[in-house]
């Protein structure tokens, strides 16, 4: 052991010494030994110690393509590095260089990162795969795949696959993939498949697809499907699908479909399908099929099902069941209304409240206390 620190300072004390000086030193056969013919005309310098060959065995220096145990202050256009690999430091110039095994450092740099990579920061300019670990963060220039981990942060130039978490956040300019964990946010400019949080938010450019758990907001500016969950809002510029709760409203560009829970709207551009409730206003340009519940109002051109509102219904055509305080039906009404006052223009069904109006009804069937009917 005591030979081993000797040596270690040695190298340090050695490679700091060639480093400021040209001449080639020649070392015996156990020693390999490399210096850059005219040092000041280059950005890196290859020099090392390797026991008993230059590549593999034991290596202290900026050994360019070597297996086995390998310590290095800096590295600087390695190429290929197998096995164990210490780097003290950020990389200096990093070209077209891989490390496979695992990887020890401040801040572990590569083209390439594989195996169990552990630094305060991790930088992959390409990729990076397998075991990452980030004290404050790990970033990539190309893609991630495996455990990723970043005290802070996990940013993915490209696709970020596996078990991710950020503490504060994961961004990907592809798509998140997996298990994916961020304190406060996910960004994907890609698409979010998985189980999916974000303590504040989860945004995807594309499709959210999954468990999503957004604690403030989902964004998607593509489908949201799965099971959704947020406190304040989830918004969808493509269609909505599956179990969608959020605290205060469900948006969609398109369709809603499924289980859908919004505390004060829920708003379909399109179309709703399924089970849809909220304290508010329940809202639909095209139509409304299913089971409706909604505090406030409900409001759709085509409506198909059974309707509970507290307040009132503006509907263009009904085919079903409707009940609320007030019934204003301003095309066809197919089916039954039940309320303190049921206004159709053309009714094919009954109304049963207090004021019941059909204006397709002549004389005194037009206005009706209690009940209307027209077939």
């Amino acid at each position: 052991m005591k030979l081993l620190v000797q040596t270690i300072l040695f190298f340090f004390f050695a490679q700091n010494l060639f480093s400021q000086s040209s001449p080639v030193h020649n070392l015996n056969s156990a020693f390999s030994t490399s210096l850059s013919d005219n040092y000041e005309s280059t950005i890196c310098s290859d020099w090392s110690i390797d026991i008993p060959s230059s590549t593999w065995g034991i290596s202290f220096g900026n050994s360019t393509n070597f297996s086995g145990f390998r310590v290095n202050y800096r590295d600087c256009d390695v190429e290929t590095v197998n096995g164990f690999n210490f780097t003290l430091w950020e990389a200096k110039s990093v070209t077209d260089s891989e490390v496979n095994g695992i990887s020890l450092g401040i801040t572990p740099h590569a083209s390439r990162l594989n195996g169990l990579n552990l630094g305060f920061s991790l930088i992959a300019e390409e990729q990076m795969n397998g075991l990452n670990f980030g004290v404050l963060a790990a970033v990539s220039n190309g893609g991630m795949y495996g455990l990723n981990f970043g005290g802070l942060a996990l940013v993915s130039n490209g696709s970020m696959t596996g078990i991710n978490f950020g503490g504060l956040a994961l961004v990907s300019d592809g798509d998140i993939v997996g298990l994916n964990f961020g304190g406060l946010a996910q960004v994907a400019n890609g698409n979010l498949f998985g189980i999916n949080f974000g303590g504040l938010a989860l945004v995807s450019k594309g499709e959210l697809t999954g468990l999503n758990l957004g604690g403030l907001a989902l964004v998607s500016d593509g489908d949201l499907s799965g099971i959704n969950l947020s406190l304040l809002a989830s918004v969808s510029n493509g269609n909505m699908s599956g179990i969608t709760f959020s605290g205060l409203a469900l948006v969609s560009s398109n369709e809603i479909r499924g289980i859908n829970l919004g505390g004060l709207a829920v708003v379909g551009n399109e179309s709703l399908y399924g089970l849809s409730v909220t304290l508010g206003q329940l809202q639909s340009s095209n139509e409304i099929l299913g089971l409706s519940v909604s505090g406030y109002k409900t409001e759709t051109f085509d409506f198909t099902g059974i309707n509970f509102t507290i307040a009132w219904t503006e509907i263009e055509n009904l085919h079903g069941f409707s009940f609320a305080a007030y019934n204003r039906i301003y095309g066809e009404q197919n089916g039954l209304t039940i309320g303190i006052v049921n206004f159709a223009e053309e009714l094919n069904g009954v109304q049963l409240g207090l004021i019941n109006i059909a204006n397709n009804n002549s004389g005194i069937f037009k206005i009706l206390p209690f009940v209307n009917a027209h077939f």
